[in-house]
């Protein structure tokens, strides 16, 4: 069987590459990470150093950075950890793209009303996102979740820009969320556009929060926006961290991880794992067991533990039934042949052409070196 010697990447990520160390290469990237964001005594200077560019770059302005929020726990804690922590400025900004719980909108509401933060919302146009989700499923590709991942980054650069805002702080944390396979989810905007293309005349991409290439030069190069990872600079405690949210913020779980948008509750708890045989936790488990969080043992258990989806054929009924799928519709879709963004048009070929100058706009701190980890080095 393939599989890692270190982690729990296994034969279910086609791509896994091993090497004479029995080490996969999401093990290599979780050690470069750490290289990049080093947990020592040098590491509360170093984000002092950020946030005080962070300060000066927003003296003046009413915020000086964006938090996107989605009533999940790891940007609730962000949120918390950037306003009372780092005492910074922040103005929440939340995506919403039709499927949001309503554990996730009081917890958004609760938390930035306590922290007395300001929250803008996007509201995507339901129609067309909808005709967009239908193309993804009918392509028959994992990462249908691309269209809002995509749509969260173009908000929340777009309102920077806006409010003249330097900083866009995003919530990832390598230590306890790791990095999923490019096979499991690609983003870029050609991809979705091929897809919609071919799978679904319906569309229109004009109407939707696409994040083009003029769309990075413009924010990246022109307006100077800068993405901060703050957790990434601490050793987090999610036992703690959420037995803070919930006793002083009015916080709520949700179930599982990622469980708390209904969308990706279908897609994590049934999708993914009935049709692709994509189970997440692994990533997940494996970044904790590359950072000592828990044992392999440990996590291997979990990880032989069925998916937990509680109301599942709820869950099921509900997303179908807003994406307009019949049940004759939904089993063509199941018992397609499995894609991937390699049987679409796509941006890689032209990132890896600009490869040499994507690793100058790393060191210089334009572009995170966990993007180029993920497309350069998968």
């Amino acid at each position: 069987m393939k599989s890692c010697n270190f982690c729990l990447m296994n034969k279910t990520v086609s791509s896994l590459k091993i090497d004479k160390k029995g080490r996969c290469q999401f093990c290599l990237i979780h050690q470069k990470m750490e290289n990049e964001y080093p947990l020592n005594k040098n590491t509360k200077k170093e984000l002092e150093k950020i946030v005080n560019k962070i300060k000066l770059s927003g003296k003046g302005k009413k915020y000086d950075c964006i938090c996107g929020i989605s009533g999940g726990r790891d940007s609730s804690y962000m949120l918390y950890y950037v306003k009372v922590i780092l005492g910074l400025r922040p103005l929440a900004v939340h995506y919403d793209n039709g499927f949001n719980s309503d554990i996730s909108v009081r917890n958004i509401y609760n938390i930035c009303e306590k922290l007395e933060v300001d929250l803008e919302t996007e509201v995507e146009n339901w129609d067309n996102f909808k005709e967009i989700l239908r193309a993804l499923f009918i392509s028959s590709v994992p990462d249908v979740d691309i269209a809002t991942d995509i749509g969260i980054f173009k908000t929340m650069y777009k309102f920077a820009d806006k409010e003249k805002i330097k900083y866009v702080v995003n919530g990832h944390n390598f230590r306890s969320e790791g990095l999923d396979p490019l096979v499991w989810t690609y983003m870029d905007p050609l991809y979705l556009k091929d897809i919609c293309k071919k799978h679904n005349p319906k569309v229109n991409l004009k109407k939707f929060n696409n994040f083009y290439l003029r769309d990075i030069f413009q924010y990246k190069f022109i307006k100077r926006i800068k993405t901060f990872l703050p957790l990434n600079y601490i050793n987090l405690n999610y036992s703690q961290i959420e037995k803070k949210l919930t006793e002083e913020y009015g916080w709520k779980f949700y179930d599982a991880h990622h469980y708390e948008s209904l969308f990706t509750k279908f897609l994590v708890g049934y999708y993914l794992p009935q049709k692709f045989n994509i189970d997440r936790r692994i990533t997940d488990l494996s970044a904790e067991i590359r950072s000592n969080k828990i044992s392999k043992k440990s996590g291997q258990d979990i990880l032989n533990s069925p998916i937990k989806l509680k109301d599942k054929d709820k869950v099921i009924k509900y997303v179908l039934s807003k994406l307009d799928f019949n049940d004759e519709e939904w089993e063509v879709i199941m018992n397609s042949k499995n894609k991937n963004y390699k049987d679409f048009n796509n941006y890689l070929n032209y990132f890896k052409f600009l490869k040499f100058f994507v690793i100058i706009l790393v060191k210089i701190k334009i572009i995170p070196m966990i993007l180029y980890l993920k497309f350069f080095e998968q």
